[in-house]
């Protein structure tokens, strides 16, 4: 039985030293899905450290939308800042709002519309790469898509392209080796085991490139319009030029963020849709009407609706980003439980979208529950995060999957055709392990037997 200790259970099979360790690194899904019946704010322990899993979302967002006193820190984003820099998604509060405002010009209206000629360039090079009856490796190809992508939107200048190769090759050991390392116990993390040792090398390895690619765009001076040129003519509330680490910080983060979650996030989606063929059809019928067998553009983006519900159900069904922590600055309360200064809190949107108590079959795939007459419970799909840490590039990584996800089904029909079903593997995001698809071309069925079907 968990212990109950003024608000907060104490979840039950800790062992001494170790704490709730094994099933954190063996099953962490399942351990957190037993969660919630011991309440709604419970304690583990993470080797001699404990911390406050945060089970109901309108607890969820109190802690997302209080930023200050729900600082970014814990275990988590104590290694996403040793994997990527003191950058924007691992800042404290104090240099946020500092940070997004360099950043966010970036990401305006404007900036995504010329982004999204790009990602309709490279689509169309993925989708004509593929031959009818091919196997496909979805994982490698979306992240392929990704980073190419990312290299043309984001950093222009060939200069730039070794950076996303090295970080693209990396991102796996760095992944991993960031969750890894936050259960594990501090001493563990120091010792010379196998996974630390790749975690070492991969983070090296990504963080070289990109100290190269800076210097060479500080020699070469040119004005590349893209984001490390505006990153080095940015200036600090002081006046002052924004310090190399900080650049450092920001690209590493962009990086990673841009690459592994959009391809984390489509593996999952065309997965998805060969398991349920139907929804398939009926994506096809809306692509068919819209696009034919052309790749999607912006101005198709307001007719795509169906294909945003997708991506938004495959968000909440595999949020790349699965589980996070948060430090409170000053003592806290959330619901009858006061949170004394400097607790670790945990907060999983894998928990939150999988409860069914706020989200009615959660473990099946639905778009229509994203249609505007059908209600939902506050706070239940935070794949984004909320407040004002909310991840700066949604609408980046939600129109290359919606343009993305609504070509592909567009010109080719996807099956799993026997194939084994892919294992998830849980690092610091939710990845699909060897998704392979038979794809099969359309372009040969005419047009309005695809529309009836």
């Amino acid at each position: 039985m968990a212990k109950n200790h003024g608000g907060i259970t104490h979840a039950p099979g800790a062992l001494p030293i170790i704490g709730h360790l094994l099933p954190l690194l063996r099953d962490p899904l399942r351990f957190l899905s037993t969660l919630p019946a011991y309440g709604d704010l419970v304690q583990i322990r993470l080797g001699p450290q404990t911390a406050v899993v945060v089970c109901r979302p309108e607890l969820v967002q109190q802690v997302l939308l209080n930023d200050r006193i729900y600082d970014k820190g814990g275990p988590i984003i104590e290694r996403v800042g040793n994997a990527l820099g003191d950058g924007i998604a691992s800042c404290p509060h104090s240099a946020h709002r500092r940070q997004r405002r360099s950043l966010q010009p970036a990401f305006s209206r404007t900036c995504l519309r010329e982004y999204a000629t790009i990602m309709t360039g490279q689509i169309d090079v993925l989708t004509t790469g593929w031959s009818d009856g091919q196997t496909v490796e979805v994982g490698a190809q979306m992240y392929g898509l990704a980073s190419d992508t990312i290299a043309r939107t984001l950093f222009t200048a060939e200069a730039a392209a070794p950076a996303v190769d090295a970080v693209t090759a990396s991102l796996p050991d760095i992944f991993r080796g960031i969750y890894q390392q936050a259960v594990l116990p501090p001493l563990l993390r120091r010792l010379p085991l196998p996974p630390n040792v790749r975690y070492e090398r991969a983070r090296n390895r990504a963080w070289a490139a990109v100290s190269k690619t800076i210097s060479s765009y500080r020699q070469d001076g040119g004005p590349h319009g893209d984001v490390l040129s505006m990153l080095l003519k940015t200036q600090d509330d002081a006046g002052e030029p924004l310090g190399d680490a900080e650049i450092h910080a920001q690209i590493m983060t962009l990086l990673v963020a841009g690459i592994d979650t959009t391809a984390v996030a489509l593996t999952w989606a065309v997965h998805l849709l060969c398991q349920y063929p139907d929804v398939q059809e009926r994506l096809r019928i809306e692509t068919t009407e819209v696009l034919g067998t052309r790749t999607a553009t912006w101005e198709d983006l307001p007719r795509l609706d169906l294909a945003r519900r997708v991506i938004t159900e495959t968000l909440r069904l595999y949020p790349p980003g699965w589980i996070f922590t948060r430090t409170t600055s000053a003592e806290a309360r959330l619901a009858d439980a006061v949170i004394p200064s400097e607790t670790t809190l945990v907060y999983s949107p894998y928990l939150i979208h999988r409860d069914p108590r706020f989200n009615a079959r959660p473990d099946f795939f639905d778009p229509d529950r994203w249609l505007p007459e059908r209600e939902h419970t506050r706070g239940t799909l935070i794949p984004f995060g909320g407040g004002a840490r909310k991840c700066l590039g949604d609408n980046y990584a939600m129109t290359l999957a919606t343009l993305a996800l609504s070509t592909i089904v567009a010109q080719w029909r996807l099956s799993h055709g026997g194939l084994p079903t892919p294992a998830v593997e849980p690092r610091m995001t939710l990845a699909p392990h060897k998704v392979q698809v038979r794809v099969e071309s359309l372009e040969s069925e005419p047009l309005a037997d695809s529309i009836r079907q």
